[in-house]
């Protein structure tokens, strides 16, 4: 596309088609082995602990949720869970992966660990493959090492949660809306866009938050596709017509059960107002859901938004407090460590501040060495960015971050490419010149 080269680093033909140097294949291959080597056993290690203590899963509530909506599926059931029966409580993206898991594998917990730790493996690799399109070989290699290596990203990846599901559907977001602004023809731009839409309507179905993406892309649309404004108008309609699209069979759905057209789930209510009411403290507590127990006199649609309207009433009478809260949010968002109770102390707690600490003092010339390719640096922040103004709004918690720390590290990669790049000059510098006349 003419111009975009100004936006965007030139691909060359190999990494166009996603192809590495030889040279390059066997440090990918031996580090993608390492990030599963490393979530491989962590996974004996957690199902070991998890034998020896008699629980099913590391972090329960949302994870017992999810699988037996799985069970449900797999089973031909109703989707629904609890007495009344929720029916759009969970989008069903992550519950048909784990469904997917029983009907191959049994109703195993550590065959589905095993899965997700595999699909983490994967987020690695497609990790290196965004890299690689936006920045270059070396600095996806040390992307590819950050997050094969990350304890937490290891951590995250073993757990019977939506999480590392997500991260996989975020990736493909991101590389398609790459892909989208360096077509070279409107056809492309056109098809890609479709695309992209489809996938954040996928990735939606995963975590209702990502719909927020629609708008974002549109908006990176709309300021990095260098074609006629026209043309630009029309690929963002493609693009929302591909996410309205992909929610479409669920919309229809919930239609069915509830008699109203709900394309995400009916569960953002109880979670506002746990984020917005004035015991909140900016960490998740539902115990306020099983004490009213509304379901008793209201329908599902009806108390998701009976608590939508407490919650935005407590924002508008109480806006220092919901201020404060935000903050709060913020902070559990941007921690450098576990927020869970016993995972905060210990020896977790002092590897996960020292990693944090130096991934932050690389993100900052990361974000610097990037500042002419706006593009890139857009695209690679605007996630984090999105589910930090989400989560200043619901509940905040270093779970939420980790989805978006994958795009993040490349940019902290690159700023490590760009201290070893400095550093070399200044030695470079400080080579005294050769003396010419010396051996005359």
């Amino acid at each position: 596309m003419n111009g975009s080269t100004e936006l965007l680093p030139a691909l060359t033909h190999s990494q166009h088609l996603g192809i590495a140097p030889a040279h390059l294949r066997w440090q990918f291959w031996l580090l993608l082995c390492l990030a599963l080597g490393l979530r491989v056993a962590a996974a004996v290690a957690a199902e070991n602990h998890l034998e020896s203590s008699g629980r099913s899963f590391l972090i329960e509530g949302d994870a017992n949720g999810y699988w037996e909506l799985a069970r449900h599926i797999a089973h031909g059931k109703e989707y629904a869970i609890y007495t009344p029966p929720r029916r759009v409580l969970r989008t069903p993206g992550f519950p048909l992966l784990l469904a997917a898991s029983m009907r191959l594998f049994g109703e195993n917990i550590f065959a589905a660990t095993l899965l997700m730790a595999s699909i983490g493996t994967i987020n690695c690799g497609l990790t290196w493959f965004l890299a690689r399109r936006m920045v270059g070989d070396t600095v996806a290699l040390i992307a590819l090492a950050i997050v094969a290596v990350s304890p937490l990203q290891i951590g995250i990846s073993i757990q019977i949660l939506s999480e590392t599901w997500f991260s996989f559907w975020l990736l493909l977001c991101l590389l398609a809306l790459e892909q989208t602004i360096r077509s070279s023809t409107n056809k492309q731009l056109l098809i890609w866009s479709l695309l992209s839409g489809i996938l954040t309507g996928l990735t939606t179905l995963v975590r209702p938050g990502w719909i927020l993406w629609t708008g974002l892309s549109t908006l990176l649309v709309l300021t990095f596709a260098v074609r006629p404004v026209s043309i630009r108008l029309r690929t963002v309609g493609c693009l929302c017509l591909g996410c309205w699209l992909a929610l479409l069979p669920w919309a229809i759905r919930n239609h069915q059960v509830t008699g109203h057209w709900v394309y995400t789930s009916l569960w953002s209510g109880p979670s506002l107002y746990d984020g917005l009411h004035p015991g909140a403290t900016g960490l998740s507590d539902m115990t306020f859901f099983d004490q009213e127990n509304v379901l008793v006199h209201m329908s599902e649609f009806e108390m998701n938004e009976h608590y939508k309207q407490r919650a935005w009433e407590f924002a508008r009478t109480q806006p220092v407090r919901t201020l404060e809260l935000a903050v709060l949010k913020a902070m559990r968002y941007l921690s450098p460590s576990l927020n869970a109770s016993g995972f905060s102390d210990g020896p977790l707690r002092a590897v996960c501040l020292v990693w944090y600490s130096a991934f932050l003092l690389l993100l900052i010339p990361g974000t610097i060495s990037l500042r002419n390719s706006p593009f890139s640096l857009c695209l690679l922040i605007a996630p984090f960015l999105q589910f930090l103004l989400v989560h200043m709004v619901f509940v905040g918690s270093i779970r939420y971050r980790l989805p978006v720390e994958f795009p993040l590290t490349i940019v902290a990669a690159n700023g490590l490419v760009s201290i070893l790049q400095q550093g070399r000059l200044r030695r470079s510098d400080a080579t005294p010149p050769m003396d010419v006349d010396a051996g005359v």
